[in-house]
């Protein structure tokens, strides 16, 4: 069901004003602040947390990647207390986005490394709203993933990023080099 456009209503001087006036306006000024969405702020949320300390991602084992600060974070949706997970204030349709940044491999031949964006739990594949993955290069500064998808959002909601590898038996620790590892959730549009 859409929003209809907020309209507010004009009154004149010695006019009565009956409670269906003021109920019309408490309803069209409710409608305005959902037209607007994540409340009356001067920007739509926004986040983007990031890497500044490489992770160790263990061989073969599914690992929630761990951010240490937040480039944008217009809507307190990334904290410091929980490092790994993003937590959404206003409901709505956001781009959820991510880059993880494997180091250098020795030897690609039998590796492969990915990364997935997790919504409302951290089951892999269960929970998955993006994958990539990949056979690194076995030389060079290493192999960035990205991911992207748009996702209906309730308030509350969680979103992660989950890191996998599967070496010659070694851990590959992420670089925060050329972007680095981070992850992103942009609001959009009021859910529907």
């Amino acid at each position: 069901m859409a929003v209809p456009t907020p309209t507010i209503p004009t009154f004149t001087d010695g006019q009565i004003v009956h409670a269906a006036d003021l109920n019309g306006l408490g309803s069209n000024l409710t409608n305005l602040y959902n037209y607007l969405n994540a409340g009356f702020t001067s920007q739509r949320p926004c986040v983007i947390a990031k890497q500044t300390t490489g992770q160790s991602i263990p061989n073969a084992t599914n690992t929630l990647v761990n951010f240490q600060s937040a480039a944008v974070n217009t809507d307190n949706m990334w904290n410091a207390s929980q490092p790994n997970q993003l937590t959404i204030q206003h409901a709505g349709i956001y781009l959820l986005y991510s880059q993880t940044r494997y180091g250098a491999v020795a030897n690609s031949l039998s590796e492969a490394v990915t990364t997935s964006l997790l919504v409302n739990g951290t089951a892999v594949p269960g929970n998955a709203v993006s994958t990539q993955a990949q056979i690194p290069p076995s030389i060079g500064a290493g192999t960035a993933l990205m991911c992207i998808s748009l996702v209906n959002l309730a308030a509350g909601s969680t979103v992660y990023l989950n890191a996998w590898q599967s070496t010659t038996g070694g851990a590959i620790t992420l670089d925060t080099a050329y972007g680095g590892t981070y992850l992103a959730a942009v609001f959009l549009t009021p859910s529907t």
